[in-house]
């Protein structure tokens, strides 16, 4: 079984790649063989039609966000390296989403996609001994070509401070990802968003943040043990939205 994590750095590596300008995902597919494409597409936004030699990528043409653009191209490259004896995938939000992607190929494609776009020797330089903040993350996901979404997510895996990511829709908690050293985990799927939180503001008060604020721990995790111990304890929070209903917030300790 291919590594998508060590496939991604093989191929940066094979081509010279040392920082984003060097190369844009649209250069990388081309240097593959890979034709990349824009055209309307009913229900996808993106997918990948491939033989043994070459292939095509065609993008949904009502994208226009180029981070978007960058990640699809990045994640079907991902199918290109990791599943070339498959000759077709159709991407939807929720295949390339980490929060909704279902099944192994779609999953190792988003993982492969992640290393390609933001590496993690890269990553973790820019990030290391800097103040975690929605700012920070928006001067990195600029530096990489990524959005927020994908910029917090690998913040999660690469960078200094303990985090929480939550994917929030019409107010109600859809997912969650933790850092391995952040300290509650209880936190249940289908409730509604706390009241007196960043998101509680932004879907109960409509007021949105601009700079990180803290609030009670006890507020998103009530019913976990660990913070139960601490009812003092306060997290950083910040959030933005993702959709027309959805927002991501981000918890990370004080």
């Amino acid at each position: 079984m291919i590594n998508p994590s060590k496939a991604a750095v093989t191929l940066l590596n094979e081509l010279g790649w040392r920082e984003p300008s060097d190369m844009s995902m649209e250069d990388i597919a081309w240097s593959l063989g890979l034709v990349v494409r824009f055209k309307e597409l009913d229900g996808s936004q993106g997918r990948i039609l491939m033989n043994e030699d070459d292939g095509i990528i065609t993008i949904n043409s009502n994208i226009t966000y180029q981070p978007k653009i960058n990640y699809i191209i990045a994640h079907e490259i991902g199918h290109s390296q990791l599943h070339r004896h498959l000759a077709l995938f159709n991407d939807s939000e929720k295949t390339l989403s980490e929060w909704y992607a279902q099944g192994p190929h779609e999953k190792e494609a988003n993982s492969f996609a992640a290393e390609l776009l933001m590496p993690t020797e890269l990553f973790t330089r820019k990030v290391k001994n800097k103040k975690l903040s929605l700012t920070l993350i928006e001067e990195i996901g600029s530096y990489f070509g990524a959005s927020k979404t994908a910029t917090f997510l690998r913040y999660r895996e690469l960078g200094e401070f303990p985090v929480m990511i939550i994917f929030i829709e019409n107010g109600i908690i859809k997912w969650k990802s933790t850092s391995y050293d952040f300290p509650y985990k209880w936190l249940s799927y289908g409730t509604k968003v706390p009241p007196y939180t960043v998101a509680g503001d932004y879907y109960y008060r409509q007021v949105e943040e601009n700079r990180p604020a803290k609030v009670d721990a006890i507020e998103w995790f009530p019913d976990d043990y660990i913070c139960q111990q601490n009812e003092n304890a306060k997290l950083w929070e910040q959030c933005f939205p993702s959709t027309t209903n959805s927002i991501v917030t981000c918890l990370w300790t004080a």
